[in-house]
């Protein structure tokens, strides 16, 4: 730079300094890498260093040449003017410059010292109080803080787990991935299957612990990974660091960078290209083959490991929910567990567990004489500013309505206020809601255990294993049996046939117990016939198995009943906890837009209600009427603030069950019954099940208020509008599948209102329902909507299919062809052939099962028809 004629001393030393500090920052990342030093030295270095760089031409520039005092000469054109001038103005300017040079030295020196001076503030004037911050900065804060944790390689000894491990005295690893909490349930489960003396497992929550930890893993060890694919091939929350790690190229997976893994201990050397030679692994993936990317979080996963080194013990697993995810779980299992104990020494299988063998608990239960209690479902013991996934926000209810009046099922509208909570959303989001269980069905469960004369006493429950990853099963330290039942725990889904093997066939005593669970736990068949098709939920499982045992013991006397000594058969209160998994929050599509709205996200949701198939579920308490957990809770939610019967409960009324809050319920004969699945069930003009439910009403108002607030978090979707409004858009969202095009209809509407004249893509809506006259939702404000956007967008329109309203159904796969010329013009977006990258966007919403399938086929044979190409080619 300091010989290029063009450039003045100043230019030279910017591009000098530019330059300079690029390359040497780039060494001293790499140097970290190896030799893990301090960020703060590193930097403080490449300061020092690129500092002296900055003033070392004007250190050196009385060699190259003198400058004009009214003009900085072209540094290669020095030479050439020296010549030139006389010795009297060759002294005069040398002078000039050498006062320049003193100036330069002043000027830079003042701004090395205000860059540091700024730098280190914070040192030099640390006594400065911090204002407060509202929860919304402190959210954001939170949320910056989790970023640069999962994105930090700064070494911290409570996320090695590999140094837990073996503290521990363990040789596998067992890493889930849970959205839903069926990762997270399989994953242990998996941990007692494999239990031995030579296979010690430890199940760990990936989000806790650090990936770069993994190279570290010894030859005498194994990682488990037990993976579920989120939303469309997205990965868990809890995976998300470890994913952006592996998987660096998401577009193009193996392109990814070299993930900087910790130089490990021991014997065994680090390879940089292949960093993880010698680490052994197992995979089990859970997805749904309704979806695209079925198992795509797993199978990347799988792929970056062994690309990397690692070697994979046995085949992939992958789950599939649309079938009998329990069963290939089962069957990976049983293939690769033996694999697994080979490798880690052990060259018998387990001796085979007498099904009369009680298992070790792996939850302890303690009663307890507490004065705090957690008893209303709270989700912390402490104050919480930034709200998420597992720090719900208590968001209060705006509006809550029923979209279709008069129709033959309840479709629910429901509007809460994120205001003050620091949590955003945009159309095309989710919204997750934490419901509660209804009483009848928490008062079965109770009853069934024998647990419902003291269902209100303090309990603790906590780890066995002193090591578990998971040391509390609750988010509180104290709470009750009833509210476990009622705010922690699934207690209304059918029970796994190996769970059955595991925990409840064990405890069974009479004959008739064991005969009755024995085909559930060993045959595929037998289990979908009567626990799936019936619905058996471990309560009404217990309640099965006595009413197998009456039938048994109906022909014997009483001298033989006491003779034999057989009580009924009953289940510790421990094995039902490892029965139940945590209760997870419902995710809805958010029907609603930020632009319109921006803290009043919407839900629509359809009340799900349905009849068990096995012919003997009738003989439970409650027959056999099975309800969605979540929207039935909605409902009773709908029906408080809309002012149907509620009854306030206090702790303190001793004819009262001992509980606290408002029991929101259209059956007379509650509260006062201490068993509310005993009273018959209430059904209102829909024929549907009228569930009761004890809510906490909004902080500081009263049951005359009727005000309530639920527990709800918003989370990330891909599912997203173009940014350029001028994008062509053909939405196709039968039923409840409306719920995200309607933000996204509101969004175009109001970029037509805010930008008239502005150009916008033909906006298209195929929306489908059982009856125009009963279920057609938001229809008025639909067409309202659509007024707007054909302002800037003549071609937009509703195309409605309603399946019902002739003798032979119609469905928007129907509609898709009848307005194929339409269809097929809006993706053309004005050029004669489709071809090259897409011009127009196509969302499906709704029942990945069927209708989504019909949908494409119909899509692909409208663009095989137009374009003259097979449907191969189209697709």
């Amino acid at each position: 730079c300091l010989t290029v004629d063009s450039l003045t001393r100043y230019e030279a030393a910017g591009l000098l300094w530019f330059y300079l500090y690029h390359a040497l920052d780039w060494v001293f990342r790499q140097t970290r890498r190896i030799a893990s030093l301090s960020q703060r030295s590193i930097y403080a270095t490449v300061g020092l260093l690129t500092g002296a760089a900055f003033l070392w031409p004007f250190v050196v520039s009385g060699d190259t040449g003198a400058a004009s005092p009214k003009h900085t000469p072209h540094l290669g054109s020095t030479q050439k003017g020296a010549k030139e001038m006389s010795s009297s103005t060759a002294a005069a300017a040398a002078e000039a410059a050498a006062k320049v040079e003193w100036g330069d030295m002043v000027v830079i020196s003042g701004v090395v010292i205000g860059a540091a001076t700024f730098l280190f503030r914070k040192y030099l004037f640390g006594g400065t109080k911090t204002p407060e911050l509202t929860i919304a900065q402190k959210a954001a804060i939170a949320q910056a803080t989790k970023l640069t944790a999962d994105t930090t390689s700064e070494y911290n000894s409570d996320r090695d787990f590999v140094l837990k491990m073996r503290k521990a005295g363990k040789n596998v690893v067992i890493f889930y991935g849970s959205q839903t909490g069926t990762a997270e349930d399989f994953a242990t489960r998996l941990a007692k299957d494999i239990q031995s003396a030579a296979v010690r497992p430890l199940v760990l929550d990936p989000e806790l612990f650090d990936w770069q930890c993994v190279a570290s893993l010894g030859e005498d060890e194994l990682a488990l990974f037990v993976l579920a694919t989120a939303g469309e091939g997205e990965p868990t929350d809890n995976m998300e660091a470890w994913f952006n790690a592996f998987v660096s190229d998401r577009e193009n997976p193996e392109d990814s960078e070299l993930p900087d893994f910790w130089q490990p201990s021991g014997k065994r050397e680090f390879d940089g290209d292949s960093p993880l030679n010698g680490v052994a692994f197992a995979m089990f993936g859970l997805g749904n083959n309704t979806y695209e990317h079925f198992n795509h979080h797993a199978r990347l996963i799988d792929n970056r490991m062994q690309a990397l080194g690692a070697v994979r013990i046995g085949e992939r697993g992958e789950g599939d929910d649309d079938a009998d995810i329990e069963e290939d779980f089962a069957r990976w299992k049983d293939a690769t567990l033996p694999l697994i104990r080979r490798f880690l020494g052990s060259t018998t299988p387990p001796e085979s567990r007498d099904e009369a063998a009680v298992p070790q608990p792996t939850w302890m239960v303690i009663e307890l004489e507490a004065k705090v209690v957690w008893d209303k479902g709270e989700f912390s013991e402490e104050a919480v500013h930034a709200f998420d996934a597992r720090h719900p926000y208590a968001a209060p209810v705006t509006a809550a309505t029923a979209l279709t009046p008069t129709a033959d099922r309840h479709l629910l509208h429901v509007e809460v206020d994120l205001a003050g909570s620091g949590m955003r959303y945009e159309a095309g989001d989710h919204i997750g809601v934490y419901p509660t269980n209804a009483d009848e069905e928490v008062d079965l469960l109770l009853s069934a255990l024998g647990l419902l004369a003291k269902a209100d006493t303090p309990i603790s429950v906590s780890a066995t294993d002193p090591f578990a990853a998971q040391q509390s099963l609750f988010p509180v330290e104290t709470t009750t049996y009833r509210a476990a039942f009622r705010h922690y725990l699934e207690i209304t889904t059918p029970v796994p046939r190996a769970q059955i093997k595991a925990l409840v066939l064990p405890h069974a005593r009479s004959e008739a117990a064991r005969s009755f669970l024995r085909p559930l736990a060993d045959s595929k068949d037998a289990h979908a016939a009567v626990v799936s098709a019936g619905c058996l939920s471990i309560a009404r499982l217990i309640n099965a198995v006595r009413e197998a045992e009456k039938r048994q013991d109906s022909g014997k006397g009483e001298e033989e009943k006491k003779e034999e000594g057989q009580t009924p058969f009953t289940l510790p209160v421990e094995a039902a906890f490892e029965l139940c998994p945590r209760l997870q929050a419902r995710l809805y599509s958010i029907s609603s837009s930020s632009k319109v709205n921006p803290d009043r996200p919407t839900i629509t949701a359809v009340v799900l209600q349905y009849d068990a198939k096995y012919e003997a579920a009738g003989d439970a308490t409650l027959g056999i009427r099975r309800c969605g957990v979540a929207t039935n809770y909605l409902l009773g939610a709908l029906r408080y603030l809309r002012g149907d019967r509620a009854v306030q409960i206090e702790t303190t009324d001793a004819s009262l069950r001992s509980r606290s809050g408002v029991l929101v319920s259209a059956n007379e004969g509650l509260p006062q019954t201490a068993d509310a699945s005993i009273v018959a069930p209430v059904y209102d003009g829909k024929a549907q099940m009228v569930q009761s439910f004890t809510l906490q009403p909004l902080a500081g108002t009263t049951l005359a208020d009727r005000q309530l607030a639920l527990p709800v978090f918003i989370r990330k979707s891909a599912f997203r509008l173009p940014t350029d409004p001028a994008t062509p858009i053909i939405m196709i969202g039968p039923g409840t599948g409306l719920a995200p095009m309607r933000g996204f209809i509101q969004e175009r509407a109001q970029t037509a209102r805010m930008a008239p004249g502005a150009p916008m893509g033909t906006t298209l809506l195929f929306f489908g329902a059982r009856t125009e006259e009963h279920d057609y939702m938001y229809r008025d404000e639909l067409e309202a909507l659509f007024a707007d956007i054909r302002e800037a967008a003549p071609e937009s329109r509703i195309i409605t299919a309603f399946s019902r309203d002739q003798a032979q159904k119609i469905y928007v796969q129907h509609r898709l062809a009848e307005y194929a010329d339409l269809v097929y013009r809006t993706l053309l977006c004005g050029r004669e052939k489709l071809g090259g990258a897409p011009q127009a966007h196509i969302y499906v919403c709704g029942d990945a099962k069927s209708m989504a399938k019909d949908v494409s086929h119909a899509l692909v044979a409208l663009i095989a028809g137009r374009e003259g190409v097979s449907e191969d080619v189209a697709a």
